[in-house]
């Protein structure tokens, strides 16, 4: 019999983690949760106030070591730099979470600019692509790691607001992206995604947030599709982020999650 307890395959003490899209939101959620159980993180965005205020949050919080780096995903350098400083300053890279991304709401498809299109995909996609191949680097060398992906329920289904079409199609790359690199990058590399539902957070222009003005028509509707009679909160998102990072889930890869209360159930 196994004397390793269930909630010991939870914790990460000792371990290093990377968070994408650190600054706000849903990957603020993801760098607490790896400090909250034991990881050392380094916090990557553009946004480097939002950087210090969630750096040091934690650091006040947990007795993490946490590193902030300026990083544009789309920039090959930067996310090459950022994984680069995690291992030299915190000694490797045992989990990476490419989070960041934006949603921006264009016309139908038949009236969306080439240029509006490609600066969705660039960071959802490509971002998502270029933190994936430099964080294997860093964990093919080490032995191995988990990468996880955050994709979105909209990368599952369609959706029937005009105006979604690059966001949709970003995030149903990243969904097949996810099950291409776990074949790739298998056994030692775990690969995995979460596919949030509806989230307060700034995304979109902030018409998620709680507070959005003139958005509460759009809430309603979201609600009420879904099962658990709410919009989900960046905290609803911690558990997976640590399950996904851990030992907990040592024999999941290539998987997507859904964490949307139940809205891609009916």
């Amino acid at each position: 019999m196994s004397e390793t307890h269930a909630l010991d395959l939870f914790r990460l003490d000792g371990d290093v983690g990377l968070v994408t899209g650190a600054a706000s939101g849903i990957g603020r959620a993801f760098a607490e949760a790896l400090a909250e159980a034991g990881a050392d993180v380094t916090l990557a965005d553009v946004d480097t106030e939002g950087l210090e205020t969630v750096a040091g949050d934690l650091r006040a919080r947990t007795d993490a070591t946490v590193l902030t780096a300026e990083a544009d995903v789309t920039d090959p350098d930067a996310v090459a730099a950022a994984v680069d400083a995690t291992v030299e300053e915190l000694g490797g890279l045992d989990v990476a979470f490419a989070n960041a991304g934006i949603g921006l709401m264009h016309g139908s498809v038949d009236s969306t600019s080439l240029e509006a299109w490609e600066k969705v995909v660039d960071v959802n996609q490509k971002g998502v692509f270029l933190t994936n191949r430099e964080a294997a680097k860093a964990m093919r060398e080490d032995g191995g790691g988990s990468i996880v992906n955050t994709a979105s329920v909209l990368g599952l289904v369609g959706s029937e607001t005009p105006g979604l079409g690059a966001y949709v199609a970003s995030k149903g790359a990243v969904v097949q992206m996810t099950k291409q690199f776990a074949a790739e990058l298998g056994p030692d590399i775990r690969v995995n995604a979460v596919a949030p539902g509806w989230v307060h957070t700034d995304i979109g222009g902030g018409m998620l947030r709680e507070d959005a003005p003139g958005m509460e028509p759009v809430q309603e509707q979201m609600r009420q599709k879904t099962l658990l009679d709410r919009l989900g909160k960046p905290q609803d998102l911690k558990g997976i982020a640590v399950f996904l990072a851990s030992e907990a889930s040592s024999y999941c890869t290539g998987c997507v999650y859904p964490v949307d209360g139940g809205w891609t159930a009916l």
